[in-house]
């Protein structure tokens, strides 16, 4: 009962102090929210356990290439998959899948759909723990030759194409011009793979799982991704040790398949987050200097509250209360504080989560489905108890100081005030020195991305267009009818009013496609015998005028080249340097995917390029690239078109060119080039604005206490500074006395921010490359911001205390 009598005391005094009240909720809403919304985050992409059965077993096996340097794909090949299967003695069960679209077929008002999803083995769904919602899985045998065409639907496909219809399972769809049988329908909550290699596809989440038809796909080295489940007391280490002496027998007995790479594995977690993991958790150690700054600025607020209660409380001791009993109502009434301030965060991050997901990007998992839930605001709540506990210790601790000689402190407040003036002190510097290294590390970050946003990609994307369509297999069996339909597609788009050009693409840069490969001036499977590393692309003519991509040397690719049994190729400047040093390389040799196995795939040269960058922005800028032209048309994938007409307009008018050509076929993707750029920025876009938001945040609230303890200490020297001006002193010597006391504190806090930046910095440029190239000019800009701000809020109280009226300060008491 007395603590509810503590909590109803609180209440009312709370009440009867609105101002500092409500500016102390603030104050703790705003830092408990912050980190409440980054937690959330946290929380989405690397706490909550993956939808998967005993995720911590689950492992993705990827095939490494030394001479390629270091790759972030998850993908291995067919013939090792099964090797592995085979010989492993640490895995349980091995699957294997890989990317696959499907043309759904409209009906009525309906209108056909392009699906993105996978071609699985049937040993997936064990491998992962996890059943369908409704209708079964795929057999054991379903995915070898002789089966009929299944599917198993995700839950989004499920409720938006088929209504929610629970009697689907067993009825057929059509399926790129075949009947394809609905199996089954996977819980909400399941998707695989969480991280995809493709990102700009039309639904963020993998649409069907289908049996792989035809066994073995395509050949035996068909890249592909492999995931495998660990067999119960096997350690990582060990499951790494045992594919690394499979790795090293395949090596020696199939030198033409397995020569050039080696074989890890990863768990499936670890693998799915990729790089995200360092950026959440500096964005939530952010979040926590930020809420220690609100919660040094509360602290301050209520030692200041507390000297105003000083006669309150000296009152009570007097009467006989024990100081434990002062220190536990001012313990109570700071966590009633904190409690409200925590309930008002939770509901900021519960509305700021209702607008993140819009603007989260795809290639971080699960963060496009975080939201504020119960958990959340149990964190919200124990987090803002914890520092109510934290920044009400320092009013209750000074009130423990308290003399309970009555007389005494009835009448004077010099000792305490001067300690508390002290403590003021001390929280105001260390707000400063949190707020200046959130500036400076967001402030070299937010420079670096910048500077991102400004690399040229080696190209002119604008006004470019993208689509991806894939004729279905029915109607286009043959590559020669799938170079047909894209023939009659790129004459007909080329003859559009204010179309100034097209062409095709196997792999379009920023994609998420690519097709690597070694080139050289000889056929040694070794690197440092004239082979290089680059990207492949079979591109139609007109491609790379469409891409803006400047010619340096020769000609462009022409309708002649594209003929299957021509050998013309352009280069990127950075492969005519490497490949001939000083030399012409118009009408060289160039092998291209040679090996000693194929050593005749020989190319001539009849145009250098420029080179761009394919599949990152950070990536350097001198990517060696050959552009082939042989077989184009019969291997597109990507449209792409240069037009002065509106986006909205040319995608529309494209659409209705696909659909005259053949109404049943579907456009998988269309969007443009520069949003295919801008997506691959997406995640680092998204943390950088949180980022961003919290260094404002942070700054704000650090002026904000500065502000207050300069107001307070000139408050209390209301008396004394109308005696300095009735004795002569001008508002000049008041301006300078009141802003040299407060700017003090400033500087203090400037000095130790100043070398807690440096050892950030030092410490984060190993997980935050981005560090590494910020300016150090850069951070004397921000230290001057922050110097700024600060002496702002101390000129500002120094300013109005130089204005006052001494006959009124002398009459104050």
């Amino acid at each position: 009962m007395s603590v509810l009598r503590d909590i109803q005391i609180a209440l009312r005094l709370l009440l009867r102090s609105p101002a500092p009240a409500a500016i102390a909720l603030l104050s703790i809403a705003l830092s408990v929210g912050a980190t409440a919304v980054v937690f959330t985050a946290v929380k989405a992409v690397l706490i909550a356990p993956l939808p998967y059965s005993r995720p911590s077993e689950l492992v993705q096996i990827r095939a490494e290439f030394p001479r390629f340097g270091p790759s972030n794909s998850d993908w291995a090949l067919w013939s090792d998959a099964q090797e592995i299967a085979r010989r492993t003695r640490t895995l349980a069960s091995v699957a294997v899948y890989r990317n696959e679209m499907f043309n759904l077929a409209g009906g009525g008002s309906t209108p056909p759909e392009a699906l993105y999803g996978l071609r699985v083995t049937a040993s997936l769904f064990p491998t992962l723990g996890v059943t369908p919602m409704l209708g079964r899985s795929i057999l054991p045998d379903e995915d070898q030759p002789g089966h009929a065409n299944e599917m198993i639907l995700s839950y989004g496909l499920w409720v938006r194409r088929f209504n929610s219809d629970r009697g689907i399972v067993g009825h057929s769809v059509t399926i790129d011009g075949r009947n394809c049988l609905i199996i089954g329908v996977m819980p909400k909550d399941f998707d695989f793979p969480l991280r995809r290699g493709a990102v700009h596809t039309p639904s963020p989440y993998v649409d069907f799982w289908a049996p792989f038809r035809s066994g073995a796909p395509q050949a035996g080295t068909a890249g592909l991704g492999v995931v495998a489940r660990l067999r119960p007391g096997v350690s990582l280490t060990e499951a790494q040790q045992d594919l690394t002496a499979i790795s090293a027998d395949l090596s020696r007995e199939f030198p033409t398949t397995n020569r050039d790479h080696i074989l890890r594995l990863g768990l499936v977690r670890d693998r799915m987050i990729g790089n995200a993991k360092d950026a959440l958790w500096t964005l939530m150690a952010a979040a926590v200097m930020f809420l220690l700054i609100g919660c040094a600025n509360v602290a301050n607020l209520l030692l200041a509250r507390g000297l105003v209660r000083q006669r309150e409380i000296t009152v009570r001791m007097a009467l006989g209360a024990s100081r434990s009993r002062v220190v536990r109502q001012l313990l109570t009434e700071s966590c009633v504080l904190a409690v409200l301030g925590g309930m008002v965060g939770y509901v900021l991050a519960v509305v700021a989560w209702r607008a993140l997901p819009s603007i989260a990007p795809v290639n971080v998992p699960r963060l496009g489905k975080a939201h504020a839930d119960w958990r959340i605001l149990v964190f919200s709540l124990a987090v803002a108890l914890a520092n109510g506990v934290l920044f009400g210790m320092i009013p209750a601790y000074s009130a423990g100081w308290m003399r309970a000689n009555a007389n005494q402190d009835l009448r004077s407040h010099s000792a305490i005030g001067s300690r508390n003036d002290r403590v003021r002190g001390a929280l105001v510097a260390v707000e400063v020195a949190l707020a200046l290294a959130l500036v400076v590390v967001g402030g070299q970050l937010l420079a670096s991305f910048a500077a991102l946003l400004r690399t040229d990609p080696g190209f002119d994307a604008k006004r470019v267009t993208v689509f991806v369509i894939v004729p279905g297999a029915v109607r286009y069996p043959t590559p020669e009818k799938w170079g047909t339909f894209y023939r009659r597609l790129l004459d007909t788009v080329r003859s559009l009013p204010d179309v100034d050009s097209a062409g095709t693409d196997d792999a379009l840069p920023f994609s998420g496609e690519n097709t690597g490969g070694l080139v050289g001036k000889s056929t040694g499977g070794a690197q440092g015998s004239g082979q290089i590393p680059a990207e492949i692309d079979v591109v139609s003519s007109g491609y790379l005028q469409t891409m803006g991509i400047r010619l340096l040397q020769g000609r462009w690719l022409n309708d002649d080249d594209m003929n299957d049994a021509n050998d013309a190729a352009i280069v990127s400047d950075a492969v005519a340097r490497h490949l001939w040093p000083g030399e012409r390389a118009i009408g060289k040799p160039v092998c291209v995917f040679c090996s000693p196995e194929k050593p005749n795939n020989w190319k001539r040269v009849v145009g250098i390029v420029s080179s761009s960058r394919h599949a990152s922005m950070d990536r350097p800028p001198q990517q060696a690239s050959v552009y082939l032209a042989a077989g184009a048309l019969q291997k597109a994938v990507f449209l792409v078109v240069r037009s002065a007409r509106p986006d909205i307009d040319i995608q529309k008018a494209i659409r209705e060119v696909i659909a005259d050509i053949d109404p049943n076929q579907p456009v998988f993707f269309s969007a443009t080039m520069q949003s295919l750029i801008d997506d691959s920025l997406a995640d680092r876009r998204f943390v950088m604005l949180l980022l961003a938001l919290t260094g404002c945040l942070a700054l704000a609230m650090a002026a904000a206490g500065v502000y207050s303890v300069a107001m307070y200490v000139t408050s209390r020297r209301t008396q004394e500074i109308g005696i300095r001006i009735a004795l002569g002193a001008t508002r000049g010597n008041v301006e300078a006395l009141v802003f040299r006391q407060g700017f003090l504190s400033a500087m203090i806090g400037l000095a130790f921010g100043l070398g807690l930046t440096l050892a950030l910095i030092r410490i984060l440029r190993g997980t935050l490359p981005e560090l590494d190239s910020g300016k150090s000019d850069g951070i004397w800009i921000e230290v001057g911001i922050v110097t700024l701000t600060a002496a702002l809020g101390c000129w500002l109280p120094a300013r109005r205390t130089a204005k006052i009226d001494p006959m009124l300060a002398l009459r104050q008491e």
